[in-house]
């Protein structure tokens, strides 16, 4: 590729991430260092550890996305551990208990990570409800998939590996391959 367009590519790419950083609400605690722009949107709060990485440019949806941290009540942090690695189009939703991703944990793209239901499944409650909540915990070292989606209230062990495609729900051992909707243990590790 020649000079111009890996100029103009550097320019895009850059006002993109610029831009998002400046319409963000939501306190940040650490330093984003954003491949891919990410905008963190809410009353609450994102903390970011040393190291971390968001986007990756020769990855799908790298031109079209963006990494969503959501925080949405004062109550409601997002915690990212040192050395983790997050892909494009990465969306985590926090209501209540919180989310909390590990240390050098690698996120494929395209994952969702949600702390609560957002409403309740009775028809004549779906407004203004209750919904229910569970803190998200994934553990040091997991490598997440691409297209995965974690839900309230799961728990990732460890050292764990969890399958592309699949949907998280519940409390996982160290060092183990989870995969399937709903994931279930598929081997240990």
């Amino acid at each position: 590729m020649n000079l111009v367009p890996r100029i103009i590519r550097k320019l895009i790419r850059t006002s993109r991430s610029l831009f998002y950083r400046f319409i963000s609400t939501a306190k940040v605690d650490g330093k984003i260092v954003a491949v891919t722009p990410v905008l963190c949107e809410g009353l609450g709060k994102v903390r970011v550890g040393d190291r971390v990485v968001f986007g990756f440019q020769s990855d799908a949806d790298f031109w079209t996305s963006y990494v969503f941290l959501n925080p949405r009540t004062k109550e409601a942090c997002i915690s990212i551990g040192n050395g983790t690695q997050v892909c494009n189009h990465f969306t985590a939703v926090a209501e209540g208990p919180g989310i909390e991703i590990g240390e050098n944990v690698l996120v494929g793209t395209g994952v969702t990570v949600l702390d609560s239901d957002f409403h309740e499944i009775a028809p004549d409650k779906r407004i203004g409800g209750t919904p229910k909540m569970g803190k998200v915990v994934i553990s040091d070292n997991v490598w997440i998939g691409d297209r995965v989606t974690i839900l309230k209230g799961s728990s990732i062990g460890k050292n764990s590996v969890v399958a592309a495609c699949s949907v998280v729900a519940g409390v996982f051992p160290d060092n183990v391959v989870i995969g399937g909707a709903p994931a279930k243990v598929i081997r240990n590790i």
